[in-house]
């Protein structure tokens, strides 16, 4: 999957590790208000990317700096909708 093809949740879960790093996988769903299922799919997708890394073997994620790069070189345009629809099927 190439870095265009990433989701409006990636960005948010990507911001999330930013503000609150290192963090477990469950938390992040809830705090943003998504499936756990789902936010586990897309941790996959970004670790694959190289955005963000385990800490632990508990699975702690955090940020890395190709993730911090996405983030700032991707920022949503003024106006535009920066929201998808949040299914918890598979990918």
């Amino acid at each position: 999957m190439s870095v265009d093809r990433l989701r409006p949740a990636d960005r948010r879960i990507l911001e999330h590790l930013r503000d609150n790093p290192p963090n477990y996988i469950a938390l992040i769903a809830n705090r943003l208000g998504m499936p756990t299922g789902y936010v586990d799919r897309r941790r996959a997708v970004l670790v694959e990317q190289g955005f963000i890394e385990p800490v632990t073997a508990e699975a702690i994620y955090r940020l890395t700096e190709a993730g911090e790069a996405y983030l700032e070189r991707s920022q949503p345009a003024v106006g535009s909708p920066d929201s998808e629809t949040v299914v918890d099927a598979d990918d």
